[in-house]
């Protein structure tokens, strides 16, 4: 068994991937992030100083094994197509959005976070030329009395049109961040927040983050700090207007026991995005990729993943993607590993049916499955 080099002709790079791939982790700075990364990354790169986010699916995340070795992973994905996404997923992409369909990120809180919402794909498209933003949050540790928001604690009025300026005043007041649904936290709960859900964290948090690949971000309000720069930071309030939900969507998720043995697994979140799955791995075990991408994420020990007498190490903090071009792997953690498996769902699938076949009831699946896309309804001014 060896890592695999990176000899192999441009050509067989072109053709297919084959190979689990490593991916660098690109350390982001943020003025509310953490200076001890200890947590997952015990050796740290010194900057930047302060990191708020770690990207590890991005578009410019770079492979750090085999014949793709120093490629971007939108290089990847542009040259190898449905190779590495599955041939859903790669005809399935939009002109103009990233090239890669998920982005994972881990999180890194000593402030809050801005209050803000993400648009849908409709208005995305229409307004920034990109993809929109619906994500959803693995707490992996939090603090005492460490605390999120998702929505309002009541419902925006239906006259949506005539709160407007009312609307106005409460962010210029900062009273917004007082009409968000706040709740503490603790480790190992899941949150999903769909495109046009006003949202914020605060601090002492570390999560795990996983979203369409897109990072447009309005911000309602931030608190009248000043950024990196000593300046505040820009405020996009007309249009969070326009796309935000006047009605609670998302929230906490309750999770699905999807297998007991051989592999421990819980379904975190499924929508029409992406599925996240917790696995706990104690012994060699043989996984199957049904022709789709799958990413792999370590939140604790560390595991080889094989195929085709490759063998590529992930730890905590680190990912691999498992290319949809390789059939099968095995997955042989050292010592008890705990990682988390994301991936587009499958076109035309229905999670939500396919798990009520399995005799989980509609209660659970709703719980756990948000089967719809958000979408942008345009509305008076």
């Amino acid at each position: 068994m060896s890592e695999l080099s990176s000899s192999a002709p441009e050509s067989s790079r072109i053709a297919s991937c084959g190979y689990p791939l490593k991916v660098e982790p690109i350390f982001q700075e943020r003025i509310w992030g953490q200076e001890d990364l200890e947590f997952l990354y015990p050796q740290r790169p010194p900057e930047p100083l302060r990191v708020g986010e770690v990207w590890l699916t991005g578009d410019h995340n770079r492979v750090a094994n085999g014949p793709w070795a120093g490629a971007t992973l939108a290089e990847v994905a542009g040259a190898g197509g449905p190779a590495l996404l599955g041939k859903n997923a790669a005809s399935s992409r939009q002109a103009g959005w990233p090239l890669f369909p998920l982005l994972v990120k881990f999180l890194f809180t000593t402030e809050k976070l801005s209050v803000q919402v993400h648009p849908p794909d409709s208005y995305a498209r229409q307004r920034e030329g990109s993809a929109g933003k619906t994500e959803m949050w693995h707490v992996l540790r939090a603090g005492p009395g460490a605390r999120l928001a998702i929505g309002f604690r009541k419902d925006l009025s239906p006259n949506w049109s005539g709160d407007r300026s009312a609307f106005r005043v409460a962010v210029e007041s900062g009273e917004i961040e007082h009409l968000l649904d706040w709740r503490q936290v603790q480790a190992g709960e899941t949150f999903f927040v769909p495109a046009g859900t006003v949202h914020a964290i605060g601090p002492d948090l570390v999560i795990c983050e996983i979203q369409q690949n897109s990072d447009v971000t309005y911000r309602l309000y931030d608190y009248n700090r000043p950024g990196a720069d000593g300046r505040p930071r820009p405020l996009h309030v007309e249009k969070a207007l326009e796309v935000l939900e006047r009605r609670a969507r998302g929230g906490q998720t309750h999770l699905l026991e999807l297998a007991a043995e051989p592999v421990p697994r819980l379904l975190l979140a499924a929508c029409p995005y992406f599925a996240t799955e917790k696995l706990r791995l104690h012994a060699a075990c043989q996984h199957e990729t049904q022709a789709q991408v799958e990413v792999w994420i370590g939140l604790e020990g560390e595991v080889n993943f094989e195929a085709g007498g490759i063998r590529v190490p992930c730890r905590k903090g680190e990912a691999v993607i498992i290319p949809a071009d390789l059939p099968s792997f095995s997955a042989h953690p050292l010592s008890p590993s705990v990682f988390l498996r994301t991936y587009p769902p499958i076109a035309g699938m229905d999670m939500a049916a396919a798990l009520r076949t399995k005799g989980f009831s509609d209660e659970d699946v709703d719980r756990v499955c948000f089967p719809e896309k958000p979408a942008f309804v345009e509305r008076r001014r």
